[in-house]
Protein backbone atom coordinates (compact mmCIF):
# COMPACT_ATOMS: atom_id res chain seq x y z
CA UNK A 1 0.00 0.00 0.00
CA UNK A 2 1.64 3.57 -0.91
CA UNK A 3 0.26 6.61 0.60
CA UNK A 4 0.62 10.02 -0.57
CA UNK A 5 0.29 14.14 0.05
CA UNK A 6 -1.54 16.16 -1.98
CA UNK A 7 -0.48 20.09 -1.01
CA UNK A 8 -1.42 23.23 -1.96
CA UNK A 9 1.60 26.05 -1.35
CA UNK A 10 0.27 29.80 -0.28
CA UNK A 11 0.41 30.55 -4.20
CA UNK A 12 -2.43 27.91 -4.69
CA UNK A 13 0.28 25.69 -6.46
CA UNK A 14 0.07 21.44 -5.43
CA UNK A 15 2.33 19.43 -5.71
CA UNK A 16 2.72 15.09 -4.70
CA UNK A 17 5.11 13.63 -2.11
CA UNK A 18 5.19 10.18 -0.33
CA UNK A 19 3.75 9.77 2.90
CA UNK A 20 4.93 7.28 4.95
CA UNK A 21 2.22 6.04 7.56
CA UNK A 22 4.80 4.99 10.10
CA UNK A 23 5.24 8.20 11.00
CA UNK A 24 1.71 8.58 12.48
CA UNK A 25 1.19 9.07 16.02
CA UNK A 26 -0.33 5.65 17.11
CA UNK A 27 -1.86 5.52 20.01
CA UNK A 28 -1.47 1.41 21.47
CA UNK A 29 -4.16 0.11 23.19
CA UNK A 30 -4.58 -0.97 26.74
CA UNK A 31 -4.97 -4.84 27.81
CA UNK A 32 -6.38 -7.43 25.17
CA UNK A 33 -6.43 -4.83 22.79
CA UNK A 34 -2.15 -4.06 23.02
CA UNK A 35 -0.77 -4.67 19.45
CA UNK A 36 -3.67 -2.57 17.66
CA UNK A 37 -2.92 1.32 17.51
CA UNK A 38 -5.07 3.93 16.22
CA UNK A 39 -5.05 7.64 15.32
CA UNK A 40 -6.68 10.71 14.76
CA UNK A 41 -5.80 11.94 11.49
CA UNK A 42 -9.03 14.96 11.13
CA UNK A 43 -12.89 15.11 11.00
CA UNK A 44 -14.78 14.16 8.31
CA UNK A 45 -17.60 15.99 7.21
CA UNK A 46 -18.37 13.95 4.21
CA UNK A 47 -18.20 10.10 2.58
CA UNK A 48 -18.06 10.22 -1.18
CA UNK A 49 -17.75 7.25 -3.97
CA UNK A 50 -16.47 8.26 -6.99
CA UNK A 51 -16.18 6.56 -10.04
CA UNK A 52 -14.00 7.25 -12.88
CA UNK A 53 -14.77 6.10 -15.93
CA UNK A 54 -12.50 3.69 -18.39
CA UNK A 55 -10.16 5.91 -20.56
CA UNK A 56 -11.77 9.16 -18.89
CA UNK A 57 -9.49 12.21 -18.59
CA UNK A 58 -10.40 15.16 -15.97
CA UNK A 59 -9.53 18.43 -16.39
CA UNK A 60 -7.60 19.71 -13.57
CA UNK A 61 -10.83 20.79 -11.27
CA UNK A 62 -10.75 21.84 -7.03
CA UNK A 63 -10.67 19.65 -4.37
CA UNK A 64 -11.28 20.42 -0.54
CA UNK A 65 -8.67 18.74 2.14
CA UNK A 66 -9.45 14.84 2.77
CA UNK A 67 -8.55 11.43 1.78
CA UNK A 68 -8.69 9.40 -0.95
CA UNK A 69 -8.58 5.47 -1.22
CA UNK A 70 -8.06 3.63 -4.37
CA UNK A 71 -10.90 0.74 -3.93
CA UNK A 72 -10.70 -0.25 -7.40
CA UNK A 73 -8.76 0.22 -10.86
CA UNK A 74 -5.56 2.34 -11.21
CA UNK A 75 -5.80 6.08 -11.31
CA UNK A 76 -3.57 8.77 -12.48
CA UNK A 77 -3.25 11.67 -9.99
CA UNK A 78 -1.51 14.99 -10.97
CA UNK A 79 -0.73 18.12 -9.31
CA UNK A 80 -1.00 21.56 -11.39
CA UNK A 81 2.32 21.48 -12.40
CA UNK A 82 2.30 18.41 -13.81
CA UNK A 83 3.89 16.22 -10.84
CA UNK A 84 2.18 12.34 -10.83
CA UNK A 85 1.53 9.42 -9.15
CA UNK A 86 -0.16 6.05 -9.97
CA UNK A 87 -2.34 4.80 -7.67
CA UNK A 88 -3.59 1.23 -7.27
CA UNK A 89 -6.47 -0.52 -4.92
CA UNK A 90 -5.47 -0.05 -1.50
CA UNK A 91 -3.49 3.29 -2.25
CA UNK A 92 -4.38 6.41 -0.03
CA UNK A 93 -4.13 9.90 -0.51
CA UNK A 94 -3.74 12.58 2.07
CA UNK A 95 -5.13 15.91 0.13
CA UNK A 96 -3.46 19.20 2.07
CA UNK A 97 -5.45 21.98 0.05
CA UNK A 98 -6.22 25.62 2.03
CA UNK A 99 -9.05 26.45 -0.51
CA UNK A 100 -9.74 23.92 -3.01
CA UNK A 101 -6.25 23.41 -4.41
CA UNK A 102 -6.07 22.13 -8.16
CA UNK A 103 -5.69 18.51 -9.15
CA UNK A 104 -6.13 15.87 -12.10
CA UNK A 105 -6.96 12.44 -12.14
CA UNK A 106 -6.90 10.48 -14.96
CA UNK A 107 -7.93 6.25 -15.45
CA UNK A 108 -5.94 5.49 -19.20
CA UNK A 109 -7.14 2.06 -18.01
CA UNK A 110 -10.06 -0.74 -19.71
CA UNK A 111 -12.36 -0.72 -16.50
CA UNK A 112 -13.83 1.79 -14.20
CA UNK A 113 -11.81 3.42 -11.06
CA UNK A 114 -13.88 3.45 -7.63
CA UNK A 115 -12.43 5.94 -5.11
CA UNK A 116 -13.77 6.52 -1.59
CA UNK A 117 -13.16 10.32 -0.63
CA UNK A 118 -13.32 11.51 3.26
CA UNK A 119 -14.07 15.10 2.87
CA UNK A 120 -12.27 17.22 5.76
CA UNK A 121 -12.95 20.19 6.77
CA UNK A 122 -10.38 23.36 5.36
CA UNK A 123 -8.41 24.47 8.05
CA UNK A 124 -8.73 28.05 9.15
CA UNK A 125 -11.29 28.82 6.18
CA UNK A 126 -15.31 29.33 7.25
CA UNK A 127 -16.76 26.11 5.41
CA UNK A 128 -19.53 27.76 4.88
CA UNK A 129 -17.52 30.80 2.52
CA UNK A 130 -15.30 28.01 0.86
Amino acid sequence: MSGFILKESAAGDTEISSYEFEELPFEIGPGHFKGLGGTVIGEATRLMMLRIEAQAALPLHRATPGFAVILSGVVQVSGNHGDSVEMRAGDLMRIETKARGPWRMSNSSDSDVFIALVVMPTLGVDPSNA
